[in-house]
């Protein structure tokens, strides 16, 4: 499957509708050879190849869809030398799942294995993936819009590293000095890798061209402010190269300052209202609607994956609990009990009629919650499903976040689905 072709499987279709730069997260260009000995390989999960006379070492894999490719371009482009190394900058699918195809290279060519290199968090990831294969495999179909058969996490190919660190390690391939930091933020073992001797920094997914993914609703705790403070680490090296994990390259000293430095004060601008928010005694629906959410104007802070409301409720989930303030909500009845019984007070149709008069006032948010009770309590409703369909097909039509869209198309199969087992 082409990298194109693999890239239309996705919910890309925000993206079309954007500027180049603006949506660069979802660049699949060709190879590039960013500096002297350092080729940059985009894919769903960047890879790139520091190439020394005597040997390689490889920042990510990218998805094993694409890693045959990878290889055969740095082939036939660029060198003959073995991997000696690979890092894995995190241990998500999109950029560890080509490590077998990188040593099954090695094994054919007579070289010694790769050594496999990651923070010693890495592994317990690979542990969470294999022990909650299938249900990563539903969430990513919503998450991604993916088809019914999709298993990305259950057919995925998971070599644990040979190599780990705590916080801070240094390396020699290829005799080129590679030092690898490790910073809690999109992941609890994300590395990033400096090259000081040609000045190219490699972020992993904490720089991918978009607004931060520090918010997922979908996967387990972010870190936004342990991710901003990495990210002016980073600044403070003043990289000539910024290679990220998604999109494409950035080069010079003052652009790679504005990215990271920008990308540092939008998380810390969130994750500090958050703060002031839960000291002052708010529940999470309060914080979020106080918050002065910082500018999204930067080509690499458009909100075309995580939304910035995500990232506030996953730091209140961070320093806080599950509880939203509403104590019918700490022991709660289900949520279809709930509606039913307010059905059975008021019928459907006044509902559905408020929701229809929202909906051409433009108030999608509250028709949605109102047809939510009629769909919960009063399951065998047409109308509900209809009008439920059509909702969230307009949200979704008109909504830049993948993410957020991701759960807007899945209600629509949810409302079709139900609409033609009524009949």
């Amino acid at each position: 499957m082409t990298q194109s072709a693999q890239a239309e499987r996705l919910d890309f279709s925000s993206a079309r509708n954007l500027p180049p730069e603006q949506a660069a997260f979802f660049h699949l260009g060709e190879p590039k050879l960013v500096s002297e000995g350092v080729a940059a390989f985009p894919a769903l999960g960047n890879s790139i190849a520091f190439i020394g006379e005597q040997g390689v070492l490889i920042v990510d894999t990218a998805q094993q869809r694409f890693t045959p490719a990878i290889l055969s371009g740095l082939r036939s482009n660029y060198t003959q030398a073995p991997v000696e190394a690979i890092v894995y900058t995190h241990g998500h699918i999109d950029h560890v799942t080509g490590a077998d195809a990188i040593i099954a290279e090695a094994q054919g060519r007579g070289d010694r294995r790769p050594n496999i290199i990651a923070h010693r968090d890495l592994p317990a990831r690979f542990d969470r993936y294999r022990l909650l294969a299938r249900q990563n495999d539903h969430i990513n179909r919503i998450q991604f819009n993916l088809p019914p058969d999709a298993r990305p996490f259950s057919e995925a190919s998971l070599t644990y590293p040979d190599t780990t660190y705590d916080a801070d390690i240094t390396t020699t391939v290829g005799g080129t000095v590679f030092e690898l930091h490790h910073c809690r933020g999109e992941t609890d073992d994300e590395t990033w890798v400096w090259c000081p001797s040609k000045r190219v920094l490699c972020t992993g997914d904490t720089f991918v061209w978009c607004s931060p993914n520090a918010g997922n609703p979908y996967k387990v705790q972010r870190y936004a402010l342990d991710w901003a403070r990495g990210l002016e680490r980073m600044a403070g090296l003043r990289p000539l190269h910024l290679l990220p994990g998604h999109g494409p390259v950035v080069s010079g000293e003052e652009r790679i300052q504005e990215a990271l430095l920008t990308t540092a004060y939008f998380l810390r601008s969130i994750h500090d209202q958050v703060v002031v928010g839960m000291n002052e005694g708010k529940w999470l629906e309060d914080v979020i609607r106080d918050i002065d959410w910082p500018a999204t104007d930067k080509p690499w802070l458009q909100p075309i994956y995580d939304h910035p409301e995500f990232i506030a409720r996953n730091i209140y989930r961070l320093y806080g609990g599950w509880y939203d303030g509403d104590p019918a909500d700490i022991l709660p009845a289900h949520s279809h009990n709930v509606a039913a019984a307010l059905i059975a007070a008021t019928g459907s149709a006044p509902i559905l009629e408020r929701a229809r008069r929202l909906w051409e006032e433009g108030d999608l948010q509250i028709a949605c919650h109102l047809v939510d009770f009629v769909r919960k309590g009063d399951a065998e409703n047409r109308e509900a499903w209809q009008l439920w369909r059509d909702l969230f097909a307009a949200r979704a039509a008109a909504e830049p976040s993948l993410m957020a869209r991701g759960a807007f198309f899945s209600a629509v199969r949810e409302a079709e689905a139900n609409l033609k087992a009524l009949g």
